[in-house]
């Protein structure tokens, strides 16, 4: 699929904005003294968090800025995976502003 370069010139004004309300909430996980919250590919948004609570509230900063920009988030395309020693613990599901749970997965593709 070819997408033109003014289309990701329009996406990555939105995804900018995102990005530095991300930033600016300094929630996620730090490696050292630097802040590691956010990685994007295209339109594809991975919020990191060291904890449930973390990451319930980075999606909280993303769909604020979502609604800002009259956008919302795909449910039926997110998911939630944890990694580390406690990967297959069981733990509450993140929910959406709209009150829709993100289900959480043991891959991402």
């Amino acid at each position: 699929m070819f997408i033109s370069s003014r289309c990701m010139n329009l996406v990555t004004v939105y995804i900018d904005s995102i990005v530095a309300k991300v930033l600016k909430s300094t929630i996620g996980c730090y490696v050292k003294w630097m802040c590691l919250s956010i990685l994007l590919y295209a339109d594809d948004i991975i919020l990191l968090a060291p904890s449930i609570t973390a990451l319930q509230q980075l999606l909280q900063v993303c769909e604020q800025e979502l609604q800002w920009l009259d956008m919302s988030i795909n449910v039926k395309k997110s998911a939630c995976m944890r990694v580390g020693p406690r990967f297959n613990a069981k733990c509450h599901n993140i929910i959406t502003a709209e009150g829709r749970e993100l289900p959480w997965v043991d891959n991402i593709r």
